[in-house]
């Protein structure tokens, strides 16, 4: 690290449906990067996608203040003047326009270290259709899994699939647009919720099994470290983990550590460091399996900027392995620096 202080710009918001799940990380994040002597400068993103140098609770004020033409001719992006004096970035975005490559693009453009994954590993781990043919590739197990870019396509794509059958979008995160199909009749409604959030659609045999957690870190030396398992207890009716079990205060919980037997827990931290190194991830990453009756573990996903608020799944992950939510912090901003702009 520097001898002073670094200074984080910490980006957050974003032009996508995961806005205030990114917000509600950023707030923790940059309170407590502070608390340990960091110079923070929040960056944030309005839902037009313009940016704002901005502390997090004054971004909602700041929307559509850049003009009335700002957003409609879609000049968006970062300004050359807020990367001024910055050491680091922590662009703690979560979904399209943040997650996905795009912003550490801009990030690599000019010259700066960042926290978490590159512009690839970024892009990959947020196109599902793309995890899989390279996750599989590497010899992780997944869900089966069908493309649709329009109905007309559905038949043919589902044909074999037996029922129950999940379906969401191929680039969406926190659930966002995902439903759980139990009858044919409701399968084309399903896959235009999903259709809504992206140009393509997956369709997916559901799972029965338990929905299990590893968290993946690489430490400022550069070595990946897997955390224990978390376990999801489905409640109140839900029939997966959907985006009010995650973010809506409801019964659903996560148990952490979560019970796995020792050889399956085994398999599912050695599968997600393949997967993690598959994609070629860096930083951090939240990789989530399922793990059926039967032991046969299947990845779901990878998840390269997981929810980052102090009591968000990833930072409970790593803090029963010992990592406490400032750690984890410092050393992902040591980590950016070790590795230096890209």
């Amino acid at each position: 690290m520097p001898s002073h202080h670094p200074t984080v710009a910490v980006l957050f918001g974003g032009a996508n449906s995961e806005h205030d799940v990114s917000v509600r990380s950023a707030r923790d994040a940059v309170d407590t990067l502070r608390g340990q002597g960091f110079v923070v400068r929040p960056v944030g993103i309005d839902r037009d996608g313009i940016w704002h140098a901005t502390e997090v609770d004054a971004l909602p004020t700041l929307a559509g203040v850049s003009g009335a033409n700002a957003a409609t001719h879609r000049l968006r992006g970062p300004r050359p003047e807020l990367w001024r004096g910055v050491d680091v970035v922590f662009p703690l975005l979560h979904g399209r326009y943040g997650e996905d490559g795009t912003v550490q693009g801009a990030v690599e453009l000019a010259g700066l270290p960042y926290v978490g994954s590159g512009v690839l590993a970024s892009a990959l781990a947020m196109d599902k259709r793309m995890t899989w043919r390279v996750a599989t590739a590497a010899g992780v197990p997944m869900v089966d899994t069908r493309a649709v870019s329009d109905l007309r396509g559905l038949p043919e794509a589902v044909r074999g699939m037996p029922l129950p059958l999940f379906v969401k979008p191929n680039r969406a995160g926190s659930s966002v647009g995902a439903g759980l199909v139990d009858d044919l009749g409701a399968l084309a409604p399903a896959v235009r919720v999903a259709l809504a959030h992206d140009s393509t659609a997956l369709v997916q045999p559901a799972v029965r099994g338990d929905e299990v957690s590893i968290g993946v870190y690489r430490l400022p030396g550069g070595r990946a470290m897997a955390t224990g398992p978390s376990l999801v207890r489905l409640a109140g009716g839900s029939a997966f983990f959907d985006f009010d079990g995650k973010y809506g205060g409801g019964e659903t919980t996560i148990e952490i550590p979560g019970p796995v037997e020792g050889g399956i827990l085994d398999r599912l931290r050695e599968l997600a460091l393949v997967a993690f190194d598959a994609i070629g991830a860096e930083g951090l990453a939240r990789v989530d399996f399922f793990v059926t009756a039967r032991g046969e573990v299947l990845l779901n996903e990878i998840n390269t900027m997981p929810g980052l608020t102090a009591g968000s799944h990833f930072p409970r992950l790593c803090a029963a392995d010992g990592l406490d939510y400032a750690g984890l912090l410092r050393m992902l901003v040591e980590r950016a620096l070790a590795v230096g702009p890209r």
